[in-house]
């Protein structure tokens, strides 16, 4: 059984497809990469996913359930959403406590009764992450960085099956980041679980990660098998432009030639892309 399946999944506005087509299927121990360049759709996809919005073509699959009005509430519990593009829309003033225990609802308020061990998880998890001295402060209060981690901390309150990371070091300093993505790879190591990582910075991409998937105006146009994905030829044609890469034990390096016109004379730039794989 596939943990999560979408089949010609959509989203139409107007004559305008946000998303279109999307065939997708995520089993137990995948760890996929999102990739993808700005404004391509993914926030959006990865909320329809996690059941917070829903397509208008298509359908979408959790747990084999088909996902609709009566039941997404049940399902979200077993997922895990971290999105500062989508939560910051809806957390202003609200306590970090609230919303790390409003995870074992899948709601963004407290939805039902907290016993005693719910609390103990949530601060569990607030220690785990560093945030235990914020738990009283509101969310709008914190850092980015802390606020990322609450969101993770809200994420595990219901040990997710599934979880979904969007653009999760967006904003980060480097310290932060780098602390951020140790915390991803310590979860992933503890819990068993699927992993979504949305990110267009390859450097973002750990070790754990075994399959991609590009994304490009609202289309996933490739997945597979992370090395598989990540050839010259296909980030070529993603790219559009002439892409070297240098894989090697932990890393890889993307280098994209781009020829830039200035002022009516031509030049050319080379900017260098680095990011982790696994061992090839």
């Amino acid at each position: 059984m596939a943990l999560l399946k979408t089949e010609n999944l959509g989203l139409k506005k107007g004559s305008k497809y946000i998303l279109k087509d999307i065939n997708w299927e995520i089993q137990s121990g995948d760890n996929w990469v999102l990739f993808g360049l700005n404004g391509c759709g993914k926030t959006t996809l990865l909320s329809i996913l996690a059941g917070y919005q829903s397509g208008n073509e298509g359908y979408n699959c959790l747990f084999d359930e088909k996902v609709d009005k009566n039941n997404f509430l049940q399902l979200r519990k077993r997922i895990g959403f971290v999105s500062s593009s989508f939560f910051d829309r809806y957390l202003k003033k609200e306590l970090v406590t609230d919303i790390v225990l409003a995870g074992k609802f899948g709601t963004l308020g407290i939805a039902g009764e907290i016993a005693d061990e719910d609390i103990q998880k949530a601060k569990s998890l607030s220690r785990m992450l560093g945030i235990e001295k914020k738990m009283r402060y509101p969310y709008d209060c914190l850092s980015k960085g802390q606020q990322q981690r609450v969101l993770i901390a809200r994420a595990m309150m219901n040990e997710p099956e599934i979880l979904l990371l969007d653009e999760p070091c967006s904003g980060l300093d480097m310290i932060a980041r780098e602390t951020f993505l140790h915390n991803i790879q310590d979860l992933a190591e503890r819990n068993r679980m699927a992993i979504v990582y949305v990110t267009h910075h390859t450097e973002e991409i750990l070790p754990f990660f075994n399959k991609a998937a590009l994304m490009k105006d609202g289309e996933l146009v490739e997945k597979g098998e992370l090395e598989e994905v990540f050839s010259q030829e296909i980030l070529e044609k993603f790219f559009g432009v002439k892409t070297s890469i240098l894989w090697t034990d932990q890393h890889f390096f993307i280098n994209l030639d781009l020829q830039i016109q200035h002022q009516g004379i031509e030049s050319f730039k080379k900017e260098a892309y680095h990011g982790s794989a696994k061992n090839s």
